[in-house]
């Protein structure tokens, strides 16, 4: 049995938070530390659970939400000893005195706590102004995302704080972390002077109507060959629709060519398709139609009445919330200011984001992180905006540097024998391995998860994945978006008719995952402190984006599936957005909020002072860190380094000797350039 929290115990006190936000962030973070083998304890206020009375209700009575955050945990009051405690400052000076390591909640950081919604946490933070057609208001993320991206944040520094042993005070501002979310937005701003808006420029992927429902239209400027053939109107070969800007330029005339052909088709049609195509459409499915979704049902991620379990795979079994009777072996505590994951290294095979900044966070936790690329097959930000033709742009892009900062580089060609043999021999003293390739691409390379467990029995191998390793769509191309529609949260998301996605400024699943990726390594390293064994985490971007969907997958199952609620909340008939003047707020009951875009987020007092974006030591922005400790002090310590800039000193401690780094050089199999030319 997986059970890295076992013989712990937590003290959930998101039933005593003054604010719902707050609740919800502390009640997730203490159901994934139940899923982790944690006893978790939950007191009830006077008037009992407070989720019990909130939608989506259940026919029988009772309330969805209440059976998915409470599911594993016990009822009862806060007695005994805890090792951990989650909830708001005030929660935590009347009931946690005592309890060695506490996650504190708080709206703009310890103290700061004024009344705030999720709405007013999406609007303030950007994500509420950047999803949704420019036509029309802006869009919220279904559900209680903003929430529950806090508290898998809290879970994973509160996981980090074991790491490091002792005590320690965990802080997780429910703002900076809805801000993190929303990074590429500030970054705009900031590195290229400007913010991509709603439905600007570069938005060019949308919901279309099928026959049966909706589509997401989502593809690259590649893609744009096999979409054309795919659909077959010769009118597409015009040369206005050639680039992407000449798309958007004439979009009304490009969608009256392209919308009829996905009208007279169903979903399962228009995927297959495209699919086969290898572009990464994909279809709308409502929460009640995942409930038989092929993929979820062969990976067993859903119980008979909706519950999802935790979406990890982890050496191929599930990680079900029982407390196991192995107790943890407490970690020696580290000395004061020492981070938790200090003298750990990870090797970083992530591309883009889902796996970069996984990778990230880890680093910003203290371990030693090295970023791995090919000489033909480098990390794409380094191709995006305010990279420079004519220099060695493959070092210049801030999108690159803004996840990767404080990595070292590897330029290692793994199509190769020696390449691939110089990785093994720096995986030898490496703890973690992470990696977001399309699947079956490392097998094909003879380095197949299997064997890496074989011969690194420590090694704990982090596969982070669209689909899945397994299952009838393990192969599915897909991006954030395509999963935001096939994971349940595109169909609830939006105020009209039509379904929305983020789009590509957002793609909120492979933000999303980073949060609980990192977490999941964190609980691996716990596990093999237990056991003296690494593992296997296979993490499903499609199964967390339903995760985190649960109540209503329950509600689902249940025959009483919610609709499309739009900006409003079921539970607040206050809640709502409003035009005003040139712009929107948000409102609810207690308080309001401007809805920023780019621009106001960037220049926001309480943006600028929080952590979602902060400054490597050269001055420039980068990604920030979604937790801080009380005792010990996160930071951006290094800037982004150059291609292969770290060839030789990586690989001279991994045992290589000069000989064979300087044969690697002379053969092509390490560089410090790639060999594409720039494309933009």
């Amino acid at each position: 049995m997986v059970a890295p929290l076992a013989g712990r115990r937590v003290l959930d006190l998101g039933a005593l938070c003054a604010q719902r936000p707050h609740a919800l962030a502390a009640s997730m973070a203490a159901k994934l530390c139940a899923a982790y083998g944690a006893e978790v304890v939950r007191p009830l206020p006077a008037d009992g659970e407070p989720f019990a009375s909130l939608p989506p209700l259940l026919p029988g009575g009772g309330s969805a939400l209440d059976r998915f955050l409470n599911a594993g945990k016990r009822m009862g009051a806060a007695e005994g000893r805890f090792d951990a405690a989650i909830g708001d400052s005030a929660a935590l000076a009347v009931h946690a005195g005592g309890v060695p390591v506490q996650a504190r909640l708080s709206v703009f950081g310890p103290g700061e706590d004024p009344p705030m919604s999720e709405l007013g946490l999406l609007a303030l933070s950007g994500l509420l102004g950047i999803v949704g057609e420019p036509s029309g208001p802006p869009a919220r993320l279904a559900g209680h995302q903003a929430a529950y991206a806090a508290g898998l944040s809290a879970c994973t520094a509160l996981l980090a704080a074991f790491k490091a042993g002792g005590g320690d005070v965990v802080d997780v501002s429910l703002f900076d972390v809805a801000a993190w979310l929303n990074w590429k937005v500030a970054a705009g701003v900031m590195v290229l002077g400007s913010a991509p808006v709603r439905g600007g420029a570069r938005s060019s992927w949308c919901t279309v109507p099928a026959r049966d429902g909706h589509v997401a239209l989502v593809y690259q400027d590649k893609d744009w060959p096999a979409l054309r053939e795919m659909v077959g109107d010769p009118r597409l070969q015009e040369a206005r629709f050639a680039t992407g800007g000449g798309r958007r330029d004439n979009r009304a005339d490009f969608n009256a060519i392209l919308f009829p052909w996905f009208a007279a088709r169903a979903r399962a049609e228009i995927t297959a398709v495209a699919q086969a195509r290898r572009v990464p459409i994909g279809p709308v499915t409502w929460p009640a139609e995942l409930l038989q979704d092929a993929q979820h049902r062969a990976r067993g991620f859903l119980a008979p009445d909706g519950m999802p379990v935790l979406p990890i795979n982890w050496d191929g079994q599930r990680v079900t919330p029982e407390p196991s009777p192995t107790p943890a072996i407490p970690e020696p505590a580290l000395e004061a200011g020492t981070l938790p994951l200090a003298g750990l290294r990870v090797v970083d095979l992530g591309w883009l984001t889902a796996g970069a900044a996984s990778a990230t966070l880890l680093l910003d936790l203290g371990a030693e992180a090295v970023k791995v690329e090919g000489p033909g097959a480098i990390d794409p930000f380094r191709t995006w905006e305010g990279a420079e033709p004519e220099t060695d742009w493959w070092n210049r892009s801030p999108w690159f540097g803004f996840t990767n900062r404080g990595k070292r580089s590897l330029c290692l060609d793994l199509k190769d024998p020696r390449g691939r043999e110089a990785l093994l021999r720096l995986l030898e003293g490496a703890d973690v391995l992470v990696e977001n390739y399309r699947r079956g691409v490392l097998a094909s390379f003879g380095l197949d998860t299997a064997m890496l467990r074989r011969r690194f029995p420590r090694l704990v191998v982090a596969s982070i994945s669209s689909q899945g390793e397994d299952g009838p769509d393990r192969d599915m191309v897909s991006f954030g978006s395509t999963l935001e529609a096939t994971g349940g949260l595109a169909a609830l998301t939006g105020s009209g008719e039509a379904p929305v996605i983020t789009g590509r400024d957002v793609n909120y699943p492979d933000q999303v995952v980073c949060l609980f990726a990192s977490g999941a390594i964190l609980a691996a390293l716990l596990e093999r402190d237990r056991t003296g064994q690494g593992a296997h985490l296979d993490l499903s971007q499609r199964e967390l984006t339903s995760f985190l969907l649960g109540e209503e997958l329950l509600a689902a199952a249940a025959g009483t599936p919610s609709p499309r609620f739009g900006n409003g909340d079921p539970a607040d008939p206050a809640e709502r957005v409003v035009a005003e003047g040139d712009g929107w707020r948000a409102e609810w009951a207690g308080g309001s909020a401007p809805v920023r875009d780019g621009a106001a987020l960037a220049a926001a007092a309480d943006f600028r002072k929080g952590s979602a974006v902060l400054r490597s030591p050269d001055g420039r922005p980068a990604k920030g860190i979604p937790f801080g400790f009380a005792s010990r002090r996160l930071m951006v310590r290094d800037g982004c380094h150059e291609l292969g800039a770290d060839n030789r000193a990586v690989l001279a401690e991994a045992g290589l000797a000069e000989a064979e780094i300087a044969a690697l050089e002379a053969a092509g199999v390490l560089a410090t350039a790639p060999r594409r030319v720039f494309v933009a």
